[in-house]
């Protein structure tokens, strides 16, 4: 058995109405908050009336920012920190998916680090304010995880900080994603269950990441049927945000993997959503294991609920629109500029060529 080092310092609250009921806890953060969101979704979902409701209970005031586009630039975390500065900001809360979770964790950087740059935010590791996470989606997991992915326009691609930075305190109510369209949640589904699935095939995989895997599996199994019907009970919809949870704790402990490292470029380049993109290239990836993890893979096919990786394969188109079109000429793009971070190639347990790479994209897209 291998060593390993795992480490969870979010607290968790999970199930209907948490925020109201588990607001309190806002107070030993300080006596202001910087509410982090999208253009409007937190309005639409409830989320953001439930923690005006428990920071003026706990008497915290606040101040909103609602600009944060899906995958976020670093121009916009400059913008909202130099907000947050200016006016005496404690402590940050991000609600939405992914994009508001992280942008709140790289504001929460700058701001308590007024003499840096957006791009200092690459450089060196720096301290931080507290940041508390809501999920209004099941998909990224960011509100259990120290990453911060934003869009780095000067590189052309999404790149995570170097500052980890995990939220002190996570509220999951599955009643936010109700306004989802079928078309998010799918797309979100699928990005939780990459994050599983890249956990548990990565070089750091470990007795503790796996076990959280591998319920995370046993829950994603549950939302099956309804996410190829393109309709969720409430039961799903924390069903799944659990699974995305789970995947959260696991990517904690060991990172992502290959599909997130190659899909940030069909994000940057062609705009396609991340899950999606991960979702497109998960069954050539899985192709890799067949030979030397026949056996995990059997495992994880069994904890789904599929008799072969054809199988999941048909899913992961069944659930996601048709695929965009790309040329061989962009392949051989991406693919030489993941050969120039070699970093990405490291959580990948054998010896990664670029024909590996080539062929996986191809596979994938064309």
């Amino acid at each position: 058995m291998v060593d390993f080092t795992y480490f969870m310092p979010t607290k968790i609250f999970y199930g209907k109405d948490c925020v109201i009921k588990n607001g309190t806890v806002l107070s030993t953060l300080g006596k202001k908050a910087m509410i982090v969101t999208g253009h409007s979704s937190a309005k639409k979902n409830g989320a953001l009336t439930d923690i005006r409701s428990a920071l003026e209970w706990a008497g915290i005031a606040w101040i909103l920012f609602d600009a944060v586009e899906e995958n976020p630039s670093v121009q916009t975390v400059e913008q909202g920190a130099a907000l947050a500065r200016e006016k005496g900001v404690d402590f940050f809360i991000g609600i939405g998916g992914g994009s508001p979770m992280d942008a709140a964790k790289a504001m929460a950087c700058l701001a308590a680090n007024p003499q840096k740059s957006g791009e200092d935010l690459y450089g060196a590791a720096m301290s931080h304010l507290p940041v508390v996470a809501i999920p209004t989606t099941a998909g990224t997991g960011s509100e259990v995880t120290q990453f911060s992915v934003l869009t780095r326009r000067s590189m052309r691609t999404k790149a995570s900080i170097s500052t980890h930075v995990f939220p002190v305190f996570a509220f999951l109510d599955g009643k936010y994603m109700d306004t989802l369209s079928a078309r998010v949640t799918n797309e979100t589904a699928v990005d939780a269950l990459s994050h599983l699935t890249e956990s548990y095939f990565h070089a750091q995989s470990n007795i503790m990441s796996e076990i959280a895997v591998e319920s995370g599996f046993f829950m994603f199994a549950k939302c099956i049927p309804s996410l190829r019907k393109r309709n969720y009970t409430s039961s799903d919809r924390q069903a799944l945000l659990l699974a995305s949870n789970l995947g959260g704790i696991a990517i904690a402990q060991t990172g992502t993997s290959l599909p997130h490292g190659l899909g940030y470029f069909l994000t940057y380049e062609k705009g396609i959503p991340h899950g999606r993109a991960n979702g497109l290239l998960m069954g050539a990836y899985l192709d890799l294991f067949m030979e030397k993890e026949g056996e995990k893979i059997q495992k994880m096919l069994s904890l789904l609920g599929f008799s072969s990786l054809e199988e999941l394969k048909a899913f992961f188109k069944e659930v996601l629109d048709t695929p965009e079109t790309f040329s061989d000429a962009q392949i051989k793009d991406f693919t030489k500029r993941v050969m120039e971070a070699p970093a990405k190639l490291a959580s990948f347990p054998y010896p990664v060529t670029e024909e590996v790479i080539y062929e996986l994209y191809a596979k994938s897209l064309l």
